[in-house]
């Protein structure tokens, strides 16, 4: 049975996925409060380190284990969106390596929730699974408006 620790991680996991949903979203539609999200979206670093303690404590280390990479990938959003205040270059010629490696652990950190998830239950790992597919749903709807964009010459 679910603990509390646990159903914690699923609702932060899905909001961390409604978060993502929403920048891809506002990116889609070239709307500027994507940037002030940025502050918000970082504050998820404070539930998901308290869950990783939390889990400790509890001594649950297989679980904490799999929030490790959410913590670095969330990290490494603080300072690469936030702290170090350049602005977002989202579809550059020739991609920085920074920009890669933000993806490669945005990708890296969403396994290890779901992980998390199947860990618990394979309900809960399916429920993020979906969560994760839905943000991919949004990414790839934002690509899709980019590239028409860039076809008929207006971006």
């Amino acid at each position: 049975m679910p603990s509390l620790i646990d159903t914690a991680v699923l609702g932060f996991g899905l909001l961390y996925y409604l978060f993502l949903c929403i920048v891809f979203l506002l990116r889609a539609y070239e709307r500027d409060e994507e940037l002030r999200l940025k502050y918000v979206f970082s504050l998820q670093l404070l539930p998901f380190g308290a869950l990783f303690v939390l889990n400790l404590i509890d001594n649950q280390i297989n679980r904490s284990i799999t929030l490790i990479p959410m913590l670095v990938f969330l990290g490494y959003d603080l300072w690469y969106r936030a702290l170090t205040m350049k602005k977002p270059q989202h579809h550059p010629e020739k991609w920085p390596k920074e920009l890669i490696l933000y993806l490669v652990l945005l990708f890296i950190g969403s396994i290890g929730l779901n992980w998390y998830g199947f860990l618990v239950s394979k309900q809960y790992g399916r429920i993020l699974v979906a969560g994760f597919f839905v943000h991919i749903g949004c990414y790839s709807f934002y690509q899709v408006r980019h590239n028409r964009k860039m076809k008929q010459g207006l971006a």
